[in-house]
């Protein structure tokens, strides 16, 4: 038997095709890093400022998503805004520690999970938040905290 020269060809083949794979998926990383900064830069460190400020109406004018403000009403995200001041003081501050990106395939829009170190007068606590551009622009859909076996439970923070 005639020992075949087209294997090396389709390895050869299947190392490129799998180079290019990995490349554009590190480029399409780096954009969701940069599209992260911007959304820490903008919605959430506006949301951060307006809730630290008490001025949490605003923050659920501004800050949310329309199925956030559809699924939780003004004055309750308000009431529950107090009632969360009233227990851990006043929103100081937050700081990005970790984002992952997820994408649905029938869909264009990006949602990104942030984990956030939240400072209160207190200490400081991790908390995530949730974010999409479903809308047009980019708007938090909803804040969470770490449950049991790493689910995330709605916490408004």
């Amino acid at each position: 038997m005639k020992a075949s020269s087209s294997g090396p060809l389709v390895l050869v083949l299947l190392l490129a095709a799998g180079a290019a794979v990995f490349f554009v998926a590190r480029r399409g990383m780096r954009a969701d890093l940069a599209l992260v900064r911007e959304v820490d830069r903008t919605v959430m460190a506006e949301y951060v400022r307006l809730v630290g400020e008490g001025k949490t109406a605003e923050a659920w004018e501004t800050c949310l998503t329309k199925s956030y403000r559809d699924e939780v009403p003004r004055e309750k995200f308000v009431a529950a805004h107090e009632k969360r001041r009233a227990e851990a003081g006043p929103l100081l501050g937050a700081k990005l520690l970790r984002h992952s990106v997820h994408r649905t395939l029938f869909s264009k829009s990006r949602t990104f999970h942030l984990l956030y170190e939240l400072s209160y007068p207190s200490g400081t606590q991790p908390q995530f938040a949730v974010v999409n551009d479903e809308d047009g622009s980019y708007r938090i859909e909803g804040t969470y905290h770490e449950g049991a076996s790493e689910t995330l439970d709605f916490l408004v923070w």
